[in-house]
């Protein structure tokens, strides 16, 4: 009976194995005959250790095999909904890396297309049966062209070689290797027939060469379909939340209408940038005109018990570390308050960037606060999807009137209180920050008062403003891409009617 395939894998196996064995055999009877034996042993056993742990930091390690990876940065100035969309994109990578063909296979490709578009859609357009289609064509255009360019850039950057080989040279390079391994297939049986051990060492280097290959090859391909999925993630994030634009512009380099008003209003020339804007609120009475006198350091707004402002007042605030900021003062509400002063100040909740929030913090009654915060939170929310809201910072002022009402004797440790006084002060802001739903430490307390020097303004409020100023100019550049698109959106109407009566005029 002919012999089985299995017994004769078998014996193939054994006659390959059995010289190397008989070499590792003499080589250990050499080595015990020279007394070398125990020293042999612990070489290889250190090099067998070495080679293993090599290969488990390789194999464990993000570094690349030859080209650098394909790094791509959420937008800071993203609103949140943004943020939330480039997260969810990253177990969509993952799964589609571990998929073949991604490149070559039209359909798998057309496929992750759809999905990084429905996924990112999907965010922002959740209540339309189709959310892919929520886009002008224009902006579906430029998608395209910026994805593209993008992903030039990055093959062009970091594949050597890739501006100079043909996709036709690829192909031409594979067919003439399938048509040597063809030759190849019936030189190596020849090879095995008549020199095994040397046809035994080619085999064993076409395999490492052809691993070698197959890891650059499969590296390359991920490394590829992430940066697709990053770079298309990426700008249908730009597309579907209003953030990408017709024109080149940088919302922040113009001045927005509402701060032209300001600056003229203010009698004040001169800025070409947008300033950061601040929004003063507060009950009648809570000491808001005092503040904005101690960030002047002079008198810019009346102090009273009745509002001083039946709208909005602006002053151009000039400080180092917040060059080119306007303070809009704002009538108090509550008790005696002027009859439009809520409309007033519910139209310029999307034009700031930071909102003081002004407490008395001897006094319990912040209902009234904390409905304003609740109303420009719903705002936000409900009107106003792809900005963001402003940083709001609570400023608790007249914490001298805080029990012991007599000591006076600043400066106060709240984040170790050590006196009774400091103790007090602690107990206020953690009250308004759990009624105003703020953090603690977006709370800040300091002292106005008449008579008094001003505490904490500069030690205090300045350096709390500084820390959130990124946070700010997030706020201001939105604020300002939505001005920058109404606009641009009104000129593309008037020069496509422009040109639309050209033509009729031309043909008639």
């Amino acid at each position: 009976m002919p012999m089985s395939l299995t017994r004769f894998g078998f014996l193939v196996t054994v006659l390959l194995v059995l010289p190397w064995l008989a070499l590792a055999g003499l080589g250990g009877y050499w080595l015990w005959q020279q007394g070398w034996l125990y020293e042999g042993m612990g070489v290889l056993s250190a090099n067998i250790a070495l080679v293993y742990g090599l290969l488990h930091w390789r194999s464990r390690s993000a570094k690349p095999v030859f080209l650098e990876p394909f790094t791509v940065q959420a937008n800071p100035n993203w609103p949140d909904k943004a943020q939330l969309a480039w997260q969810d994109l990253q177990p969509l990578t993952e799964r589609w890396q571990t998929e073949t063909g991604v490149l070559t296979d039209t359909r798998k490709a057309l496929t992750l297309t759809n999905e990084v578009l429905t996924l990112v859609a999907r965010h922002f357009h959740a209540d339309s049966p189709y959310p892919v289609l929520e886009f002008p064509l224009p902006y579906l255009l430029k998608l395209i062209v910026l994805v593209c360019g993008d992903i030039q850039h990055e093959v062009l950057d970091k594949i050597p070689g890739s501006h100079a080989v043909r996709v036709g040279d690829l192909l031409r390079a594979k067919q003439a290797v399938d048509t040597l391994n063809k030759f190849k297939s019936a030189f190596s049986i020849g090879n095995w027939l008549f020199n095994w051990s040397g046809a035994a060492l080619a085999k064993a280097r076409g395999l490492l060469i052809a691993k070698g290959l197959n890891t650059v090859t499969d590296e390359l391909a991920k490394r590829l379909v992430s940066a697709y999925i990053n770079k298309l993630g990426y700008y249908a994030i730009q597309l579907y939340s209003g953030q990408l634009t017709l024109d080149d512009m940088v919302p922040t380099g113009v001045l927005s209408t509402a701060s032209r008003q300001d600056i003229a209003e203010s009698a004040t020339h001169g800025l070409s940038m947008e300033p950061l804007r601040f929004l003063v609120l507060g009950q009648v009475s809570s000491g808001k005109s005092s503040l904005i006198n101690a960030l002047f350091g002079e008198i810019k707004s009346a102090e009273g018990v009745l509002p001083t402002t039946a709208g909005i007042v602006p002053y151009l605030l000039e400080r180092d570390g917040l060059q080119q900021a306007i303070i809009l003062d704002s009538a108090g509400y509550g008790g005696l308050a002027h009859g439009q002063s809520s409309e007033a100040l519910k139209q310029e909740w999307a034009k700031v960037d930071v909102i003081l929030m002004v407490c008395h913090a001897a006094q319990a009654a912040r209902l009234a606060d904390a409905q304003q915060l609740e109303a420009i939170r719903r705002y936000f929310q409900e009107q106003c999807p792809n900005q963001t809201l402003p940083v709001i910072i609570a400023v608790a002022t007249q914490i001298d009137r805080l029990r012991p009402v007599r000591e006076w004797q600043p400066p106060y440790n709240i984040q170790q209180p050590d006196s009774a006084k400091a103790h007090t002060i602690r107990q206020a802001c953690e009250a308004i920050a759990q009624e105003l739903s703020l953090p603690l430490d977006c709370v800040v307390p300091v002292c106005l008062a008449a008579g008094q020097a001003v505490y904490n303004i500069e030690d205090g409020l300045m350096p709390l403003i500084h820390e959130h100023l990124d946070a700010a100019q997030r706020v201001r550049y939105l604020r300002c891409l939505r001005q920058q698109q109404t606009a641009s959106y009104w000129r593309q109407w008037r020069k496509q009617a422009s040109q639309a009566g050209q033509l009729i005029f031309k043909n008639s």
